[in-house]
């Protein structure tokens, strides 16, 4: 089991990253629908860059729960503390990122997506595969998983006006309009910035 467990989390990191860049091309893909509001990502925030990341991550603990017989209240609480971690520190990663004030962010996320979805399945493996007593957690873990399902279900349609939420190119939060003129924002920003 364990040798196959282990197999089942190189490959979940080959298939997140796959869905991830899927996912963030679905609402073009869709045609705008709702399906690809609530599963793809509607604008360059880095909520809606990790939720293509950690709804995958979901998806391949599902299948590895299928697939491999492994105890259930183990494995549930390896994976609610692994999502919690893969979530809390991409968004640090690239919120640290963020700091240094550079324009380009494509290979910096992605290489933190890669260190934190390795990070989140090494840690699943072990508490899945380890000596720890963590059958115990199992309703907290449980109680973990439904609140992440409640925040991603809440902030995805009506994301807070914060930088975690905040489109980087515009500005703007949610869904950005089809003709909307991005360069009077670069400019309204950049005259802000040198006449203020």
């Amino acid at each position: 089991m364990q040798k196959k467990l282990m197999y089942f989390e190189i490959a979940g990191i080959l298939f997140i990253v796959i869905m991830s860049v899927f996912m963030q091309n679905l609402l073009e893909l869709s045609g705008h629908t709702l399906i690809g509001v609530m599963f793809g990502s509607v604008n360059d925030s880095i909520w809606e860059v990790e939720k293509t990341l950690l709804l995958p991550y979901l998806l391949w603990a599902g299948i590895e729960l299928l697939c491999v017989k492994v105890p259930f209240r183990k494995f549930v609480v390896a994976k609610s503390v692994s999502l919690w971690s893969f979530c809390l520190s991409y968004a640090a990663l690239c919120l640290l990122y963020s700091l240094t004030g550079a324009q380009a962010h494509f290979l910096p996320e992605f290489t933190a997506a890669l260190i934190c979805c390795t990070l989140a399945l090494f840690i699943s493996y072990r508490l899945t595969v380890g000596n720890t007593n963590c059958e115990v957690l199992f309703y907290p873990a449980f109680f973990m998983l439904l609140l992440f399902v409640v925040m991603y279900c809440s902030l995805t349609p009506f994301p807070m006006h914060n930088y975690l939420f905040m489109d980087r190119a515009t500005g703007l939060y949610g869904i950005i309009p089809e003709n909307f003129d991005k360069g009077a924002v670069y400019l309204d920003s950049f005259f802000s910035l040198n006449y203020s």
